[in-house]
This record gives C-alpha cells, sequence and structure tokens, in this order.
C-alpha cells in the first residue's frame, strides 16, 4: 500500500513551468487493478519551456501503464515520451516506479530522489549517475514498509542536498505533511522558480483484502442477527414461563 501526495508551486507570480504526476492526482484514469498490476509511477517534469514538460509526462503515464511495469516499463515509457516530446533535450526530470517492493528510476538533469528509512536518508545518487546527455537508470532500490520515497525538482534537490534535511520525515503522519513542509523549507531557504515535490509514504499492507473483508461483515452482520434471534426467544421463553 502506497500513499502518495505532491505539489509544485513558484514564487514568480505565473503558472509553474513544471509538472508533476502520480496516481491520484488531478483527472487520473488509472484503474486500482492496473496500479496493483505495473505500480505506481511518480514524475517530475521541467525545463524551458512549460508545453514540454507536460508533454513528457502526458506520454509518459499512457506508455507505462501500457508496458510491462517495473525497470522496463520504466524505460520504454521514457524512451517513449522522450521521442514524442519537441524539446527533449531541455527537459529535466525525476521519475521513479514502486513495483514488487522495489523502486525504479530515471532521471536526467537536477532532479533527484530519495529514500528515507527511519532516520537514514539514501540520495541515490550512485544508483542515477548521469551518463552524458542520456537519462540515468537506476537497479532495483528494496523498499520494506514505513519507507518514505522522496522526489524533488532541481530547485528543492539544491536545498535538500544530501539529504539530511529530510530527517523529518519518519515523523510525519502522511505525505500531504511532508511535501507541505518541504516545500517551505525549499522556499525558506531561497530556492527560486518552480519548486516541484513528490513524497511516497509505504505503508503496510492490510491484513485482509476488500473481498476479505466484505465475507467477514457479513458473517458478523449474521452473527449479531442471529444473536438477537435468540435474544428474543429467551425473553419469550421468560415470558411464557412468569
Amino acid at each position: 500500500m502506497v500513499d502518495i501526495w505532491g505539489e509544485t508551486t513558484t514564487d514568480a507570480g505565473t503558472a509553474p513551468q513544471e509538472a508533476i504526476f502520480y496516481p491520484g492526482a488531478g483527472r487520473d484514469p488509472l484503474s486500482a487493478a492496473r496500479i496493483a498490476a505495473q505500480g505506481h509511477l511518480l514524475a517530475i517534469a521541467g525545463g524551458a519551456e512549460r508545453a514540454a514538460a507536460r508533454d513528457f509526462i502526458a506520454t509518459l503515464v499512457p506508455a507505462y501503464y501500457a508496458g510491462r511495469g517495473g525497470a522496463a516499463g520504466l524505460r520504454q515509457a521514457v524512451d517513449a515520451a522522450e521521442a514524442d516530446t519537441s524539446a527533449a533535450g531541455a527537459l529535466d526530470y525525476v521519475t521513479a516506479a514502486i513495483a514488487d517492493g522495489n523502486l525504479f528510476l530515471a532521471r536526467m538533469g537536477g532532479g533527484r530522489a530519495y529514500r528515507v528509512r527511519g532516520e537514514t536518508v539514501d540520495p541515490l545518487t550512485r544508483a542515477t549517475a548521469p551518463v552524458g546527455a542520456q537519462p540515468a537508470y537506476s537497479l532495483a532500490v528494496p523498499l520494506l514498509p514505513g519507507d518514505r520515497v522522496v522526489l524533488c525538482s532541481a530547485a528543492a534537490a539544491a536545498v535538500v542536498g544530501d539529504g539530511r534535511a529530510l530527517g523529518y520525515m519518519a515523523e510525519q503522519r502522511s505525505p500531504r505533511e511532508a511535501v507541505g513542509r518541504l516545500v517551505a523549507l525549499a522556499h525558506e531557504h531561497g530556492a527560486g522558480g518552480d519548486v516541484s515535490v513528490v513524497v511516497a509514504f509505504v505503508r503496510p499492507a492490510p491484513r485482509f483484502n476488500r473481498a476479505q473483508t466484505g465475507t467477514l461483515l457479513a458473517l458478523g452482520v449474521a452473527a449479531l442477527a442471529a444473536l438477537g434471534w435468540l435474544a428474543w426467544e429467551l425473553w419469550r421463553y421468560w415470558q411464557l414461563a412468569v
């Protein structure tokens, strides 16, 4: 189970040039079954042209969910999005897929990703070291319940640096709270232009799925009805005995 929140803000008083995506953002057409099968895709894209960032994500998302998911699906989706974006060379992006208990990353430019586990913050820079003008991909980064995944745009990453500033994440109750605090921190430290952040909380899996929960509720209702009937019969018996 993964809870996600993201925000894009700007101090310029104009529409942000960056764009973000995560399941549940805006008019998200993804079904729960598709997300369960192929994982959660997170993305931040920016650059000189606002339209290019939006075009990149508009192609990235359907390409990922039309594929196999995971590492191979992310690589194919990034390739498709770059090919379909006229200003791909000017793009700055960081995108991640959370699937099968792992995190898969791709990035280009100054955006960064972090894994927060308790008080330990892994900036994942070695996993996605830039390779010339090509996007950098990571191997599988294992995730555990309680982990936090943080994607930062270039401006936010410049403030966060090696990630020590993210130590507070373990104390946050929701990704929305964590995002709000990180955005505020970035602006307080002089981050200019757009600041985009996406945070995912990896939760423990529920003990019962939806079908099992429905069955348990039905059994509980039936048991309460049986107890009510038994109480009624005992009351009638007592009345007759008196």
